[in-house]
């Protein structure tokens, strides 16, 4: 029973390693489309295609590395926190560039005289983030290394 269920897990992780490298895949030519666009494009959409292709290509590396993840785990190598850490602080840079890429656009802005904008607070909340990843990643080197 339990060769069975370490096939299954196989098959699983296989067909989803297979789809991660279909969607990166898909996502990359999405990417050289927008660079294509951005390339050719009026210079008033330069911040909105540079945002875009940004975030795209953020992306891909959010899937290489849970790609690189499911990889380990087919090769039957313990898993490590770090590759998780990394898909993590990607992920929040994407956020950081998309509320930065949206102040930008929105320049005019509604928020009283007395209040923080919502996105000011995020962006601080975000930065800790990835300070604290940073952190991480960094004493999990360091502890790879003695």
């Amino acid at each position: 029973m339990s060769g069975v269920l370490r096939f299954g897990e196989r098959v699983v992780f296989s067909v989803v390693g297979v789809l991660l490298f279909a969607a990166a895949l898909t996502l990359s030519i999405r990417s050289l489309a927008v660079l294509y666009a951005l390339i050719i494009g009026p210079a008033g959409s330069a911040i909105r295609l540079t945002a875009a292709f940004l975030d795209l290509v953020l992306l891909v590396l959010m899937i290489a590395e849970l790609g690189y993840t499911v990889s380990l785990s087919l090769r039957g190598a313990v898993l490590s926190p770090e590759p998780f850490l990394i898909v993590g602080l990607i992920a929040v840079i994407r956020r950081i560039l998309v509320i930065t890429v949206q102040e930008v656009q929105d320049k005019a802005t509604t928020a009283g005289i007395n209040m923080i904008p919502q996105s000011t607070i995020e962006l601080a909340i975000l930065t800790l983030v990835v300070i604290a990843f940073v952190f991480a990643i960094f004493l999990l080197r360091r502890r790879a290394l003695t």
